[in-house]
């Protein structure tokens, strides 16, 4: 009797296990997705790139397919379609895995196998939502179409606010006064310092002072600092804030210090403007054929018969040079570099080099400042070809997306980065100063545009780029100048100067095929941030 009771229970778990499966089948055929859950993301940034954890969903071993349907608010009111043009869905795609044909793996005809064929699915559905999307503060439920295929058979399902983000205010990460020194003057009620700028942050704010509470007030809207009614004067006083700025939406504080410099005054006084040499490196590198150096690297395309690519200087003719006036007292280690075209014997060879300076974040100067790039440099000791062409020159080129690697391949391919030639709107400066025989830099001549041909401008121009009336540029030093338009400031900027030859074969400097590659010195490059003027 107990064994009878035990099969009668056992029976009636199945019948129940059996029904439980049956009803499952009938709303959630196999393959068809159920299930989909994603973790949510909160507190993520205005305007910062946004990814998800991969999602799960039930698909009876299928894989499934991903697709963005929606994205609505918590009102349930939808989005427009600008905004899914951030999201990007991933998704699975085959691989091949390597294998070794020795460990015996054949195909369906024998034939040894080298790789098997591997359904890769470690980004499939993660959602990614670009840097620079608009979704500002608030919650967000998109909902997301699974699809799967089982032979003929196609299942989907939509799934109602299956992930949900939430976007906090961006916080601010620059605060800007224009200009940093502002004159406070005692006794006028209206001496206040201008609004501060807050770059690409959230603007509802309430700006606070952290410091000199005693001293200044700050408008809590506005950001203008004046000074407190309990002030007292009793001479020239210089107060430099610290600020605070809070968010409205999230109450989240950001301090910012050495951003605002009140000079106080019992009569208006007109401020100094503020200069930065913000990236002003020292050049500093070892022997003639080095990869880089303090502040850049070296990339060698063709490297020609010449004795120095981007070296240490060693040539006398360039050391003459006087230091500018801009020049860091601690660059004591300042190098003159140096470009040698041609060997002992006067040959030249077609060389092409790539001198890469550092990459700048040039954000932080967006507002208030005139930004330009600076450097010096000498054509020398170049003759023109039979047909009046000088055999090289220095070509400037900037960059806003560069993020690293090679930039040109040996067919002149450009492989990383998006690069604009610069040379024709260069702001430039022929050196009148001499020491002995050699140009040594300043006093510096009249300002003309575009950097100048090599050489003494003489004799046939096939370039059309000689310039009889500027004078001659054989062993002259240069001042260059380029002013940074608003529209190329970015996270990456990047300049970097190209050595570039204009011929094939060889030449030889004699009367019956002229033209030698000479040297290219080059000095002190730096960047420059200027306030302007009130």
């Amino acid at each position: 009797m107990k064994n009878k009771t035990r099969l009668l229970f056992l029976l009636c778990c199945w019948v129940i296990v059996s029904f439980s499966c049956k009803e499952d089948l009938r709303t959630n055929p196999p393959g068809a997705p159920y299930d989909l859950r994603y973790v949510s993301v909160g507190n993520a940034r205005e305007g910062g790139q946004i990814v998800t954890a991969p999602p799960t969903v039930q698909t009876g071993g299928l894989t499934p397919k991903f697709e963005l349907v929606d994205i609505s608010l918590s009102d349930g009111s939808c989005l427009d379609d600008t905004y899914q043009q951030y999201v990007r869905i991933g998704e699975s795609h085959v691989v091949d895995i390597p294998i070794n044909p020795n460990e015996g793996y054949v195909d369906e005809y024998g034939n040894p196998l080298t790789f098997f064929a591997s359904e890769n699915t470690a980004s499939n559905g993660i959602i990614t939502i670009a840097a620079g999307h608009t979704f500002t503060a608030g919650d967000y439920y998109f909902d997301i179409k699974v699809t799967t295929q089982d032979g003929a058979t196609k299942y989907e399902t939509v799934f109602k606010k299956a992930f949900h983000l939430n976007v906090g205010p961006l916080l601010p990460t620059n605060l800007v006064y224009t200009p940093k020194n502002q004159n406070l003057v005692y006794g006028q009620t209206d001496s206040k310092t201008s609004a501060p700028l807050l770059p690409s942050a959230n603007p509802d704010v309430t700006y606070e002072l952290a410091t000199e509470e005693d001293k200044l007030v700050i408008d809590g809207k506005t950001g203008k600092v004046s000074l407190s009614p309990n002030y007292v004067y009793t001479d020239y006083d210089t107060l430099t804030p610290v600020v605070r700025v809070v968010s409205n939406i999230t109450g989240e504080e950001v301090l910012f210090d050495g951003k605002l410099t009140t000079i106080i005054t019992d009569r208006p006084e007109v401020m100094p403007r503020e200069t930065i040499y913000f990236f002003y490196p020292t050049l500093r590198t070892s022997g003639s054929y080095p990869t880089g150096g303090d502040g850049f690297t070296v990339q060698v395309i063709q490297p020609g018969v010449g004795d120095d690519i981007w070296g240490e200087i060693d040539n006398s003719s360039g050391r003459a040079f006087i230091a500018p006036p801009e020049r860091p007292q601690q660059n004591t280690t300042q190098t003159i570099l140096e470009n040698q075209l041609h060997n002992g014997s006067g040959v030249t060879t077609p060389t092409t080099s790539w001198m890469v300076t550092t990459t700048q974040d040039l954000t932080p100067f967006e507002y208030g400042y005139d930004l330009s790039f600076d450097y010096y440099y000498m054509p020398h000791f170049q003759t023109y070809m039979a047909d009046g062409r000088a055999p090289a020159d220095m070509e400037v080129y900037i960059s806003t997306d560069y993020t690293g690697g090679t930039i040109q391949d040996a067919n002149g391919n450009w492989l990383n980065g998006t690069w604009t030639q610069v040379n024709d709107v260069m702001r430039c400066q022929r050196s009148e100063g001499m020491a002995g025989s050699n140009s040594a830099g300043a006093p510096w001549g009249p300002a003309f545009i575009g950097t100048p041909y090599p050489g003494n401008q003489a004799g046939a121009d096939p370039d059309d780029r000689k310039r009889p009336e500027l004078g001659t540029f054989y062993g002259k030093w240069v001042k260059c100048t380029y002013a940074i338009p608003v529209e190329q400031i970015s996270t990456t900027f990047t300049v970097a100067f190209k050595i570039a030859s204009c011929f094939e074969g060889e030449l030889l400097n004699n009367a019956s095929a002229m033209g030698r590659g000479g040297i290219f010195f080059f000095s002190d490059f730096h960047y420059r941030a200027v306030e302007p003027e009130n």
